[in-house]
């Protein structure tokens, strides 16, 4: 029987390992073919999603391989709790499992170029027919091609990368793969980054942090608070022609609103859109971290004070906090009370739309 195997991170796993599997499976008609998460690889200083994410990731994505073949998971690097984990001690597992079978271990050319530099690099290329890809951006040559007798694959290459992922490129992912991801709170963090400057980053981050700490202290879903807080400005930058567009198109009840404000609507719209967020309570709380509104959740009510209470902000909002996360209604009905006793100090307008969440959460009416 003939096995392809492919090792890696898969942190996440994208449209280009799939396509490379499904090209393999015709090329060299394999019989079967394995992913093979590394627990610990010996190239890279840590993971960034548990391994349990990893492998959820792959079994999504199999799903969508074009082919007949069996395709499944080989998790002998992450069952076996290595410092390293070295592809000659995974290969000497298989062949000594199923000896019958004759093995293909596909990599790129990133890795191929170094393959003289793998452990028992000459022991691997006697257990399994190596195969690589090109990659784009890459050396598409190299010595060790003839050395340890590669088979190169007529595959066009894969301009793909975990880590073009992680930095925001989520266009190369599979879409039941990104909802996957979004729903999880997954490479959230670095994948919205570029979107934003550094102090806006930097709040974003806080907000998450200590939204998800004032859900935590309160019984609600951390995770719930953490992903609303990542996302709450992920549109705070988008320039003005895109954004009245959207806001006309999308929300054409709100446009005639203070323009700082779109961006409730306009994050809420990317989050659901572009990063494919289903939850309601996520998206309803990001639309209300700004105005608040008479249908807030308390999960919305936990970004909304944290947003507003940030510690960044530079003023000491230590005691708000710690009232937040001991009753977050309460704290939020503090919340409102500063900020409409803060305007009328100053003299400034307040949106009419204000008074319908004031005269429900602190005077107890609805009018």
């Amino acid at each position: 029987m003939k096995i392809g195997l492919l090792g890696g991170s898969f942190d996440p796993i994208h449209i280009g390992h799939v396509s490379v599997v499904e090209e393999a499976i015709k090329e060299f008609e394999l019989d079967q073919f394995y992913f093979i998460p590394t627990g610990v690889n010996p190239w890279k200083d840590q993971q960034n999603a548990s391994n349990e994410h990893r492998i959820k990731m792959i079994e999504i994505a199999i799903k969508k391989i074009q082919s007949d073949k069996f395709i499944g998971i080989e998790n002998y690097e992450i069952q076996h709790n290595q410092e390293k984990n070295y592809t000659v001690d995974t290969l000497k597992y298989l062949t000594s499992t199923n000896p019958e079978h004759q093995y293909y271990y596909f990599m790129g050319m990133d890795q191929a170029a170094l393959f003289d530099q793998w452990k028992d690099a000459k022991a691997i290329s006697e257990m399994a027919q190596l195969v690589c890809f090109d990659r784009g951006g890459y050396t598409t040559e190299s010595q060790n091609l003839s050395k340890y007798h590669f088979i190169k694959m007529k595959h066009s290459p894969l301009c793909a990368s975990s880590s073009e992922i992680r930095a925001g490129h989520i266009e190369l992912l599979d879409q039941d793969v990104l909802k996957y991801i979004s729903q999880n709170g997954l490479y959230l963090e670095t994948m919205i980054k570029d979107r934003m400057k550094e102090k806006r980053y930097l709040h974003t981050l806080s907000v998450a942090k200590l939204a998800s700490e004032i859900a935590e202290s309160n019984q609600l879903n951390a995770k719930q608070a953490y992903i609303a807080g990542i996302m709450h400005d992920v549109a705070k930058e988008t320039k003005h022609d895109e954004a009245y567009e959207l806001m006309q198109k999308h929300y054409p009840q709100f446009i005639d609103k203070p323009e700082p404000v779109w961006h409730q609507w306009l994050s809420a719209y990317v989050s659901e859109h572009e990063f494919l967020i289903e939850d309601p309570v996520i998206l309803k709380a990001i639309e209300d971290h700004t105005t608040a509104s008479p249908t807030i959740s308390k999960i919305g009510m936990c970004l909304y004070v944290a947003d507003k209470l940030d510690p960044l902000r530079g003023y000491d909002s230590s005691a708000d906090i710690e009232l937040c996360k001991k009753d977050i209604l309460e704290g939020f009905k503090k919340s409102l009370q500063s900020f409409y006793d803060f305007s009328m100090k100053k003299g400034r307008s307040i949106d009419p739309c204000f008074f319908d969440v004031y005269n429900r959460f602190v005077k107890g009416r609805d009018e």
